[in-house]
């Protein structure tokens, strides 16, 4: 067969809308965007090449829906009407390639670097490694506000001329946190069981659905580990989290795992950038630094592994229906992609880290050329994000 007979070369459907193939660029930081959240030529470069890489689906790095749940400094917004026209360039551009474009929506919750804003959070737990701050809990009026913002940053995207919303439930975000009982310690309406932990995503994709019609596809990236040090959300908790979004008409799924605060070398895996992370610390303290996340990330614990999320498809794929299932994690090998998708484990093969090098990639296979990304999980592309570079690759610089 030849490669660009394979089925990742086949359309399928999100929602109302086809996709020219099965490959998705998963959501990446981009640290590319103006202060205030405006686009820059450097973000819509991006996602120009990616699209002219012949990329099926790509979501975008996380857009923030509120100031306060900005994460980083240089993270693109959707929280005001003025981030309207510079966005609308990019998906011009993207489509001009025919590809779709999805707005990842995020409100950062604890995990946020915003200064002079203390972080807020479902409960006030304990610091960590990487946001050294203790959150407060937020009150009911503000998670209300906080869902708010959602619907008006989708109608603000649909306005910009995005295909479709992802729901950022995963690695250690707000909605994240709000379905994790490791940082959901609440024993009210939003905590103290599934069903509760759930309501904040529920609500988050009610507004949502009435900002931007039935029409409009809103899918959902979701934890299926959280990799906290005590229990958080778990495969069975999960599945049952599926199961409602599907009841409430959600148009696909993106499975992840791990948070940035606690797991984050679980959630990519792969070798540990410590000077990197070690330089965003005083001069004074880097050395320890150093020491203290040699001993916090042991290489060895993070070996890569070729699609470490699979497990969790099978798990499932099969109580889905026809609702789309989206693979993210160590995917790399173009034969084991399409076994995948043609036994029906997943629909969509979602990659981060070989985009960052290679944004031209599927292209290359549709093409013929079957050699896998090059790629090679050093995580220095991280690495450079922690020191509020743009994102690149060091091995093969294409951005």
């Amino acid at each position: 067969m030849k490669t660009n007979d394979s089925i990742l070369f086949s359309p399928a459907k999100i929602g109302g809308i086809t996709i020219k193939n099965r490959f998705v660029r998963s959501a990446t930081y981009e640290g590319v965007a103006n202060e205030d959240g405006t686009a820059t030529e450097a973000y819509l470069k991006i996602y120009e090449l990616l699209a002219r890489g012949h990329t099926g689906l790509i979501i975008t790095g996380m857009i923030y829906t509120d100031i306060s749940g900005r994460s980083y400094p240089k993270q693109a917004g959707l929280h005001s009407d003025k981030t309207i026209d510079r966005l609308s360039e990019v998906t011009e551009a993207v489509h001009q390639h025919g590809s779709a474009i999805f707005a990842q929506l995020v409100h950062g919750g604890r995990q946020t670097e915003v200064g002079g804003i203390r972080p807020k959070a479902p409960s006030a737990t304990r610091p960590d490694l990487i946001y050294q701050v203790y959150p407060r809990a937020m009150h009911h009026q503000e998670i209300v506000e906080a869902v708010k913002g959602f619907g008006e940053a989708a109608k603000r995207a649909r306005k910009a001329g995005f295909d479709g919303i992802q729901i950022h439930g995963a690695h250690g975000y707000l909605v994240s946190q709000f379905l994790s009982p490791f940082f959901n310690r609440r024993n009210d309406e939003w905590g103290g069981s599934p069903e509760k932990r759930f309501l904040f995503l529920k609500r988050v994709y009610e507004t949502i659905r009435e900002a931007v019609g039935a029409d409009y596809p809103v899918i959902v990236k979701i934890n299926v580990d959280d990799h906290t040090p005590k229990p958080g959300l778990s495969i069975e908790e999960v599945a049952g989290h599926i199961k409602r979004l599907v009841e409430m008409g959600i148009d696909a799924v993106e499975i992840s795992c791990g948070t940035l605060s606690f797991s984050m070398f679980k959630q990519i895996r792969g070798n540990v950038p410590v000077r990197a992370f070690a330089k965003t610390k005083p001069l004074p303290i880097q050395p320890v630094a150093r020491l203290v996340l040699k001993n916090a990330f042991p290489e060895k614990r993070f070996a890569f592994e070729e699609a470490y999320n699979l497990w969790a498809c099978r798990y499932l794929k099969a109580s889905m229906g026809n609702v789309p299932l989206i693979l993210v994690g160590g995917m790399r090998n173009f034969q084991g992609m399409g076994k995948i998708v043609a036994e029906g484990e997943a629909d969509f093969i979602s990659m981060c880290r070989p985009f960052i090098a290679q944004p031209m990639l599927v292209k290359q296979w549709e093409e013929g050329n079957e050699k896998p990304p090059v790629c090679v999980n050093c995580n220095n592309c991280l690495g450079g994000l922690a020191l509020q570079e743009p994102l690149r690759c060091n091995r093969n610089r294409v951005f």
